[in-house]
């Protein structure tokens, strides 16, 4: 009798012990957490219209008629575009182009170039800003390309005002830049005004 107890207290333990690992539910495993990749502020590109004041004064040239200087100075009108890049609320990096090809005839300009972008936040939509950089720039009237420094300043308005430093959507902007001066051989001054719409991403 002793035996038989023995035995079916063993069956039992075996039974339970078998039942008691279909019935283990496993502890959830927490997600990895997948890292996001966070833009500080954005694209953005524009464009509109540009006037440009050019002088020059080459060197002398010889004719029949004696030495004469090749003197020049014009204004005319055309189109920029712009695309650039916020790292932050105070600096940026923007490429520019702009093609004149209307007004004085034959001094058409074409200009290539890449600035760094200082910008002082005045206010949730205002923004004032310098430009400093380097580009060539092609004088028609010289038959050349000319590269150099280039410098300039102005100020760009946002419709929507700016959350946490970040612009978005439409604005407008206004700049002064020279994009060449050189004097030497070549002695040339370049002045353009810029006007125009950006969109903010």
């Amino acid at each position: 009798m002793g035996k038989v107890k023995v035995c079916m207290g063993l069956l039992v333990a075996l039974t339970l012990g078998a039942n008691a690992g279909k019935n283990f539910i496993p502890a959830p495993s927490k997600p990895i957490p997948v890292p996001v990749i966070k833009v500080p502020l954005g694209l953005y590109l524009g464009g509109g219209f540009t006037y440009s004041s050019s002088e020059c004064e080459c060197l002398p040239i010889e004719s029949t008629s004696g030495t004469i200087a090749k003197s020049t100075d014009s204004t005319t009108y055309g189109y920029n575009l712009k695309a650039g890049y916020y790292f932050n609320p105070y600096i940026g990096l923007e490429a520019k182009y702009f093609y004149t090809p209307w007004g004085d005839d034959d001094r058409t300009l074409k200009h290539y170039g890449l600035y760094l972008k200082p910008t002082y936040p005045v206010t949730d939509h205002l923004d004032v800003y310098a430009l400093l950089g380097y580009g060539v720039t092609d004088c028609e009237v010289l038959k050349d390309s000319e590269k150099g420094f280039g410098w300039g300043v102005g100020a760009s308005y946002t419709i929507n005002p700016k959350v946490k430093g970040k612009k978005d959507g439409a604005g407008f902007y206004l700049e002064y830049l020279r994009p060449l001066k050189k004097t030497g051989n070549k002695d040339i001054t370049i002045d353009t005004i810029h006007t125009g719409v950006e969109y903010n991403w």
